[in-house]
């Protein structure tokens, strides 16, 4: 096998693994005799001049080289070790203990990564628990029955995993990776590992992002590496830190590898009321990759779109969801941006129909009256949606979601694992405040807290769906390095292309219609001598679809007498107005995108 012998898979049917259902208290610490380290490790950037810089891995094969891993100018965020059942590593011609090589070559250093196997698993699991208790440290299995494991330890499961998938065929159906997800998912591991030279590699790497989780590129020379970045790879691993210093260095110019991914929040809203379907038709129309949408439970609980528990919002007032049944609802018209359209509130069915000829992805956020009581306990919307979601197969791999509220993040883990579900924030639910609790059992931290906010978000099985953080320092960087991409929420115009966001929800979706999403399209024809005139003009897709001829900037990144291997730039510049002190101002700025890699024959 091309890069480790790997245990045989156990795939299971998307939607039916589970794992240790519902939250449980989480310690830190281990048994008093055992060794305890707490610490994190904080990253250096490579300083390319990508929005979102992918995390570096390296997998030594000497004791030297790992030395000189951490001597190097810029030095790798993690290291993979593998060690043996008596958690022994062996490197070249020198075996060591797993607790002497973190010590000495590993400790306020790098991430360690511990490649794990059916055969070590119990001894892995009982190094921590009894031998050397690290917080900051992750696994890597290919077995997804080990990452299980890990996961359902109370001591291991704070430790972050990566499903290796590097011998797992990938599909050029974007699709087809929804089990790998969903078995990740499942298993609370958030890091997907794929072979970077896979020729579908681009299509699974995009795809896992889409649906909030990390994918990494296994490469083994240069090539493999800026090509993984290109696709969007949000990790690159490799054998040699050379590879992983040099690839960066295409990537000066600032800007995204790979385009944002918007989300339209609650639909297009600018001429059409939210929630409704004419919002969810534009979205496609004005080119989101997303759409995000409320549920709410009606009291023949049926489920509906609308962001408020009462109708009041964009409907008339009085009406409460829990407390009125569908066949009343529909009798109500939508008013919040105009009656012109005759629309009443859609059924969730009613939504998922017209994603049928797209690629939309639904983010369904779990409002449902803010987790009342008599929601939570009666109406059960979580088994509900189940039921309407089984009934839709078509929408496989297309969906994921999003709350503020525990009982439904706690419900979706025990029914529903294999689905991603985002973290917005330390709201009580209604059914907590009924009972005097605390959202979340008083678990909510900060998120410059990250050691305790990954330990939060483990245990509910949460994805981050928190404002955009840290846009201007590396605590962005830490939580990708660890696999939480950042999913940020809402934007009011298009200022969101200055921050490291993974997917983006904006009211203004429809003013990115026509900005540059994706260079070079189509049949290229390029020659030696634009190459070295360093500029070319090229089909380009605009978010909404549109072919636009663009004159773009050529990245040389190798060449040989026959062929050559480049990188497409440009600069898209943007505008919004706002109003200051009654004012009204225009906004400027300007982003960067570059192509995917492209093989140039002489």
């Amino acid at each position: 096998m091309k890069k480790v012998l790997k245990a045989a898979f156990a795939f299971l049917a998307f939607g039916v693994f589970a794992v240790n259902t519902g939250p449980r208290n989480i310690s830190v610490g281990a048994a008093d005799a055992v060794k305890k380290d707490t610490s994190r490790v904080n990253l250096s950037s490579y300083d390319s001049g990508l929005m979102i810089e992918p995390t570096m891995i390296f997998e030594p094969e000497s004791y030297s080289g790992l030395s000189d891993a951490f001597s190097e100018r810029k030095k790798p965020a993690s290291v993979i070790l593998t060690p043996d059942a008596s958690m022994n590593v062996s490197l070249g011609n020198e075996t060591k203990t797993l607790e002497q090589v973190y010590d000495d070559y590993i400790k306020d250093k790098f991430i360690p990564i511990v490649r794990i196997a059916d055969s070590t698993v119990d001894s892995f699991i009982e190094w921590q628990n009894e031998t050397y208790a690290i917080d900051d440290m992750m696994v890597l299995s290919s077995d997804i029955s080990v990452i299980g494991k890990i996961y359902r330890d109370k001591r291991c499961s704070l430790l972050n995993t990566v499903y290796d998938l590097t011998d797992a065929e990938i599909s050029s159906d974007r699709y087809a990776s929804a089990e790998y997800i969903g078995e990740a998912n499942a298993s609370g591991c958030n890091i997907l590992m794929l072979d970077a030279s896979d020729e579908n590699f681009g299509t699974a790497a995009e795809y896992i992002s889409a649906l909030t989780k990390c994918c990494w590129g296994y490469v083994e020379d240069k090539t493999e590496a800026v090509s993984a970045i290109a696709d969007g790879a949000y990790g690159i691993v490799a054998k040699d830190t050379a590879i992983l210093e040099e690839s960066l260095e295409n990537f000066s110019e600032s800007g995204f590898a790979r385009a944002q991914y918007l989300a339209a929040h609650r639909g297009i809203t600018t001429y059409a009321n939210e929630n409704s379907l004419t919002a969810i038709s534009a979205s496609v129309n004005e080119g989101a990759t997303h759409v995000e949408i409320d549920l709410q439970i009606t009291a023949d609980r049926e489920i509906v779109l609308c962001h408020d528990g009462e109708t009041n919002a964009t409907s008339i007032a009085g009406t409460y969801f829990e407390k009125a049944t569908l066949a009343h609802l529909s009798k109500l018209t939508l008013g919040d941006y105009s009656e012109k359209y005759g629309e009443s509130y859609p059924t969730l069915q009613e939504a998922l129909a017209l994603a049928e000829n797209n690629d939309l992805i639904f983010i369904l956020e779990l409002k449902f009256s803010g987790g009342s009581t008599n929601v939570v306990d009666n109406l059960k919307p979580i088994d509900r949606l189940k039921e309407i979601m089984e009934a839709h197969p078509e929408m496989k791999g297309r969906w994921y979601a999003i709350t503020f509220y525990a009982p439904f993040a706690e419900r979706m883990k025990e029914i529903m694992p294999e689905i991603p579900v985002g973290y917005l924030g330390g709201a009580t639910s209604g059914k907590e405040q009924d009972s005097g609790e605390s959202g979340w059992g008083g678990g909510h931290v900060d998120m410059t807290n990250i050691s305790g906010k990954i330990a939060f978000l483990r245990k509910y099985n949460l994805v981050l769906d928190e404002s955009y953080y840290a846009a201007t320092d590396n605590t962005a960087a830490a939580y990708l390095a660890r696999g939480y991409t950042q999913n940020t929420w809402t934007f009011e115009n298009v200022s969101h292309f200055n921050v490291k966001g993974n997917v983006v929800t904006s009211n203004a979706a429809e003013k990115c219609s026509m900005l540059v999403k994706e260079l070079g399209t189509g049949d290229l024809r390029i020659t030696r001598d634009d190459i070295s005139k360093g500029q070319i003009e090229v089909p380009c897709r605009t978010y909404n679809g549109w072919i636009v001829n663009l004159n773009c900037n050529i990245i040389l990144t190798e060449e040989t007498s026959k062929e050559a291997y480049i990188l497409l730039y440009y600069r898209q510049n943007w505008s919004y107005v706002t109003s200051k002190d009654r004012e009204e101002q225009t906004i400027e700025g300007c982003y960067g995108i570059y192509s995917k890699l492209l093989k140039v024959s002489f």
